[in-house]
């Protein structure tokens, strides 16, 4: 719509609403009267059809329809209202006058729907927080990660080229048989080694840092040593706890001797030459297989087990006697099992006299141990020069001479 018919329809207006009734050259209509002057008549641009509806003027019209428009929304009289309704009521009333077409221009611009006005749209708070909480390039698991790694790196370094983890002091103990030299040797320790370069074994080994592996390896080759423990301990220390296997007894095998523990496991193997360095000797044994480091293959290991008690209550009497310096574990040559049962023990006495002695039960062998050291400490068979056998089968015991 252009400025011209905006004049026309709003200048025209305002003209006609200052003008007096006297102006128009009309009179004004008695307001209790009930007819209406054909101005007035003509003025109304509008006709109804169906009947029994009365038409109204102008102002009636505007009324109406501004209740109206306060009833419905806004959309509604857009939708109930279209475009064509100008064009009908136009060719409806061709003939009306030029002040009646601007009336009703004025009617419809009343009933259009204003211009809309751009609103902008507030953006709600989660999609403001999700801008400000916009994805970080790393995850918290990869910086967690990172992190991790770049501990891993540091401790590295620092156990790589911190004096603290060298070799500066060992601690040994529990070796009887071994000495120290020769336990750092089977470990493989070195002076101003890495403490973490013998680390090894399970997951339990490493975490305790412990040394698995290698005390596995030492326990095998050295069958003396029944169980062994290195730990570090910082700063450059390493611990190393030994327990021994005890050597109690030889027995004879096809090519010598071989010593064993009370458990039967071979610690040593020795060819004959080394007669006069074995003992006590366990004969009367039916020897299969002796491997080192592994339990002897007896046949008759009942008879086996019958020796190694005598030399239990022969190693009890030694550790409980008081006084003196003799040792009868020591001095005890043989330890004879036979068929029929006896027991006979082949012993030097402090004098050095050949002393065979028998038994027949082993039911007071701790106590027939224990007198036997007493009567030896006591200097009683030594006033006799010569070998001899005693026989303790009976409750007086009786000695003669060779």
């Amino acid at each position: 719509m252009d400025d011209n018919e905006l004049d026309r329809l709003f200048g025209k207006d305002s003209e006609s609403e200052g003008m007096t009734p006297d102006d128009t050259g009309s009179d004004a209509p008695d307001s209790d009267g009930l007819e209406l002057s054909e101005a007035s008549s003509d003025d109304n641009p509008f006709t109804f059809e169906s009947g029994g509806e009365p038409s109204g003027n102008i102002a009636d019209v505007d009324d109406l329809e501004d209740d109206n428009i306060e009833d419905e929304p806004q959309d509604d009289i857009a939708e109930d209202e279209p475009e064509d309704q100008e064009t009908d009521l136009t060719e409806e009333n061709i003939g009306e006058d030029s002040e009646s077409k601007e009336q009703r221009s004025h009617k419809v611009l009343q009933t259009e729907r204003p211009a809309p006005v751009k609103k902008f749209k507030r953006k709600p708070v989660e999609d403001n927080a999700k801008e400000f909480n916009a994805p970080f390039p790393l995850s918290v698991k990869s910086i967690v990660v990172i992190c991790l790694a770049l501990v891993v790196v540091v401790m590295v370094i620092l156990i790589a080229f911190l004096p603290a983890f060298r070799v500066k002091n060992a601690n040994i103990d529990g070796n009887v048989v071994l000495t120290d030299m020769e336990i750092l040797n089977e470990v493989g320790l070195e002076y101003n080694a890495h403490l973490m370069s013998g680390v090894s074994g399970n997951v339990f080994d490493v975490i305790r840092l412990n040394y698995g592996k290698t005390e596995e390896k030492i326990k095998k080759e050295n069958p003396y040593i029944e169980d062994i423990r290195i730990t570090i301990k910082l700063p450059s220390t390493v611990d190393i706890r030994v327990r021994e296997r005890s050597k109690i007894c030889y027995i004879k095998t096809p090519d010598g001797y071989a010593a064993l523990d009370k458990d039967g496991i071979v610690l040593e193997l020795s060819s004959f030459d080394a007669k006069g360095d074995v003992g006590p000797v366990i004969c009367g044994l039916n020897i299969r297989s002796a491997e080192l480091g592994k339990p002897v293959v007896i046949s008759n290991t009942y008879d086996y087990k019958k020796a190694i008690i005598v030399l239990g209550a022969i190693l009890a009497a030694d550790n409980a006697s008081v006084g003196g310096n003799y040792s009868m574990f020591e001095n005890t040559s043989e330890v004879r099992i036979l068929p029929s049962g006896y027991i006979f023990l082949t012993i030097y006495s402090p004098s050095g006299n050949l002393i065979q002695i028998k038994l027949d039960s082993l039911e007071t062998i701790s106590d027939d141990m224990a007198w036997l050291l007493y009567l030896f400490n006591s200097e009683g068979i030594d006033k006799v020069s010569v070998d001899g056998a005693l026989d303790m089968t009976d409750d007086d015991p009786i000695f003669k001479e060779y």
